[in-house]
């Protein structure tokens, strides 16, 4: 009997720990606000935006949370609001590609039909440097009275865990997950950036650089976090 008790307890002690193991690339509090700031090649501020936890929830070994993205200019002009979904489960975080969509540009379709298909990316907690992750792809079709407007696709490839560094922003010092990948956008002509963003467990993007055939383009900081 004291065997099976313990067994009993034991089992109970591993489901507790595996559900607990999810690294969680957002903060854990529902209402907490990270700042950004982005510039362009020459460090010159372009926009600024924020991502809120608007809800989250955990049910056993699953951890869902809204995300609320609101961008601005350099003026601090509303640009919009836009929501998307991360996840966390049987140790594989999730972000919805939702998460690429541009406010502005959608609000300028609200009055057509829009088609949205998607998948999500991935970031397992047992990852370390030198792996290589899942690619991602969001195709976006809009069209107005049954005439098709436009069809944009975007994909994200090579993604690779490339190092893991400490990084420094106006918001503090980070111990991050770099990952690099290739972001490629079609639309009537297709555009592709090289991309390195880093990571961290609880708080997620702190720093974003893109590429164009090596030379830098625009980067973007974490500028604050309110809990």
């Amino acid at each position: 009997m004291k065997k099976l008790l313990f067994v009993f307890i034991s089992s109970l002690i591993t489901i507790s720990l595996y559900a607990q193991e999810c690294v969680f690339y957002y903060p854990k509090t529902q209402g907490a606000i990270l700042e950004y700031k982005s510039f362009d090649k020459k460090d010159k501020l372009t926009s600024r935006s924020t991502q809120k936890v608007k809800e989250i929830s955990e049910n056993g070994n699953v951890l869902n949370a809204t995300i609320e993205y609101q961008s601005f200019d350099a003026k601090g002009k509303d640009l919009g609001i836009n929501e998307y979904k991360v996840k966390c489960e049987n140790g594989i975080y999730s972000v919805d590609m939702k998460s690429f969509l541009d406010a502005q540009t959608m609000a300028s379709y609200k009055d057509m039909k829009i088609d949205i298909t998607s998948n999500s990316l991935e970031m397992p907690s047992e990852m370390k440097v030198g792996d290589q992750l899942k690619e991602g792809k969001l195709v976006i079709s809009i069209s107005s009275e049954g005439m098709p407007i436009m069809t944009m696709t975007t994909t994200i490839t090579d993604r690779k865990v490339e190092a893991k560094e400490m990084v420094t922003t106006e918001a503090g010092t980070f111990d991050c997950f770099k990952i690099t990948y290739t972001i490629t956008t079609k639309m009537m002509i297709g555009v592709r950036f090289e991309v390195a963003e880093w990571f961290a467990d609880g708080v997620g993007s702190v720093k974003t650089e893109s590429y164009s055939k090596g030379n830098k383009m625009s980067s973007t900081l974490l500028t604050s976090i309110k809990k």
